[in-house]
């Protein structure tokens, strides 16, 4: 809290007085703290050493025989989840039906070419292999062959890179589709 917000919350809390009566106790305080800024302590400070508005008032309202209005104390209660019946259910699964096709279909497909790229990268890895069976079985070293296969194996991890991006990707949206369907089949307003 700082001075601003002490001394609003304090003139608040004395709104019952008469306005001249609540200036001056006001400039009172804009004097502690220009008292304390010229001592050096922050503002932050000064507040700590002051106490709380809330208390300051209390105890003038209590010289002049006159006490602060209580405030309604108030604890929110958790609303409580609306139950749905399995008719509610039957429904919302026959209004997914046909969005869920698509949309799980569209993800199956997406699967299959992250699987595609999988397999590309592992093919890639596995192209020096071939090199070396290919220079010992025709007993010819070729340079040609030699660099085509570390660019091949470059390629490789260019693939890796993505196929773990597409991977993340697709996790997320086939978790994040999930769940969001859960959250219809339950009848929950918020949804992931």
């Amino acid at each position: 809290m700082d001075k601003t917000q002490f001394l609003d919350e304090l003139a608040l809390k004395l709104a019952g007085l008469d306005s001249e009566e609540r200036q001056e106790i006001l400039a009172d305080y804009r004097e502690h703290f220009a008292a304390g800024e010229s001592s050096g302590k922050s503002e932050q400070e000064i507040v700590f050493d002051l106490g709380s508005p809330d208390e300051i008032a209390r105890d003038i309202l209590a010289e002049r025989g006159e006490s602060l209005p209580e405030e309604p104390y108030y604890v929110p209660r958790p609303s409580q989840p609306k139950k749905h019946g399995a008719g509610f259910k039957v429904g919302v699964f026959l209004a997914m039906l046909i969005p869920n096709l698509v949309v799980y279909s569209l993800l199956l497909s997406f699967w299959g070419v992250v699987a595609g790229f999988i397999g590309s990268t592992v093919g890639f890895f596995l192209t020096p292999f071939g090199f070396i069976l290919d220079a010992v079985l025709n007993q010819a070293f070729e340079w040609y062959k030699f660099f085509g296969t570390i660019g091949i194996v470059g390629l490789g991890f260019i693939f890796f890179v993505v196929t773990i991006w597409m991977a993340k990707a697709m996790i997320m949206a086939t978790v994040g589709y999930t769940k969001f369907n859960m959250h219809l089949m339950k009848g929950e307003r918020k949804h992931v």
